[in-house]
């Protein structure tokens, strides 16, 4: 697959605006034109997972679209389960590192917050982590996506992306 500089620079950008989200502002009495900046960066920041959920939207969808342009058909299965392998493994390790460490620290497990994030529903639950919340979001989004496109097939085989306009006018309309 052709990597595109433009998405790459998209992805350095939102890097920037979420660690701006997440800094702390220089002080107005350092100086007043950097503390305005970095007020600014701080309440922008949160574009910065915007722009990321768009792109993974926009890469992910992809990989299905050209998967049926090549086939005529999406594998389903295959695809969440290359999904899966990207994340579930670092993610997991992630989850039990921070088990076995607060376990090592005498600190009790909640399970409640292990389970949330397990199951991914932290942006549901409350979980271990604060930020896991979009892993989570990320995950059913691959669901969502899988489904409508299965569905769109279901009624449209011969062109099922025709449906995607119609999609986003119900859904913008509902919203």
């Amino acid at each position: 697959m052709q990597r595109f500089n433009q998405i790459d620079i998209l992805r350095a950008i939102a890097v920037l605006l979420v660690l701006g989200r997440h800094m702390s502002s220089c002080p107005p009495e350092v100086n007043m034109a950097v503390h305005k900046m970095t007020e600014a960066w701080i309440r922008g920041g949160w574009i910065g997972v915007d722009l990321f959920f768009v792109l993974s939207g926009f890469l992910v969808s992809g990989l299905l679209f050209r998967e049926h342009d090549r086939s005529g058909r999406i594998d389903a299965k295959r695809f969440l389960i290359r999904r899966g392998f990207k994340i579930y493994p670092p993610f997991w390790l992630l989850i039990l590192a921070t088990v076995v460490l607060g376990a090592l620290r005498g600190r009790g497990l909640e399970w409640e917050k292990i389970w949330a994030e397990l199951l991914f529903v932290q942006n549901y639950f409350p979980g271990i982590w604060v930020h896991t919340w979009s892993l989570a979001v990320e995950e059913h989004f691959y669901l969502l996506l899988t489904f409508a496109f299965l569905l769109a097939l279901r009624f449209r085989r011969d062109c099922p992306f025709s449906v995607i306009p119609v999609a986003f006018g119900v859904i913008s309309v509902l919203c």
